[in-house]
């Protein structure tokens, strides 16, 4: 005598959601009360970011394809001219990185760096010559600030022309800034 199989029954009763709901986690009532950084659990309160809508052309792949183009070549780097000009500049800097520079060799290619002091760096905090110092490094960000997701603004109060390591550090920690800005570096900040 064949027996026949019986099939699970996978349909479910109220009773079954009853018990499965317990041990679900209950829905949030206040969710869009609580800012929250997309992406980032690593951050303390208060580090919240405010995006800003970029311009058409402006994405994070719009500025790869512009950092290993005109970044390769060193169009990246506004302010060398006012560089080169100083004195002190010859001073503190290796003669042969500052004939390589003179000669039109990308700064991010030479070495050893050029060496740039804060009265260096206070010089170049304007939108068309934006430096600022991320890590012990001075990249000029000038042609980044439109790529910035919070904004020209932000960068232009709280970094241009000065050491911006803690302001990078408190909203953007797990950035690889190394690589993002690599086209755009100038040299080493010596405070």
């Amino acid at each position: 005598m064949a027996s026949e199989r019986q099939l699970p029954d996978n349909s479910r009763s109220s009773k079954d959601d009853s018990l499965l709901s317990r041990f679900l986690k209950p829905p949030s009532t206040n969710m869009m009360s609580t800012p929250a950084q997309a992406g980032c659990s690593t951050l303390r309160g208060g580090g919240y970011r405010n995006k800003v809508a970029l311009k058409p052309g402006h994405s994070a792949m719009d500025w790869s394809v512009l950092s290993n183009t005109k970044g390769k070549t060193g169009k990246l780097v506004t302010g060398i001219e006012k560089l080169l000009a100083d004195p002190e500049i010859h001073k503190i800097n290796n003669p042969q990185a500052l004939k390589a520079l003179q000669h039109g060799v990308p700064a991010f290619k030479i070495y050893p760096p050029l060496k740039i002091t804060m009265a260096h760096l206070k010089q170049h905090k304007s939108a068309d010559d934006c430096w600022c110092v991320i890590g012990n490094k001075v990249y000029c960000i000038a042609s980044y600030l439109d790529f910035h997701p919070g904004g020209a603004e932000i960068l232009l109060k709280s970094a241009a022309g000065r050491n911006g390591t803690a302001m990078f550090e408190k909203y953007h920690r797990w950035v690889n800034y190394e690589r993002l800005l690599e086209t755009s570096y100038v040299g080493t900040f010596i405070p």
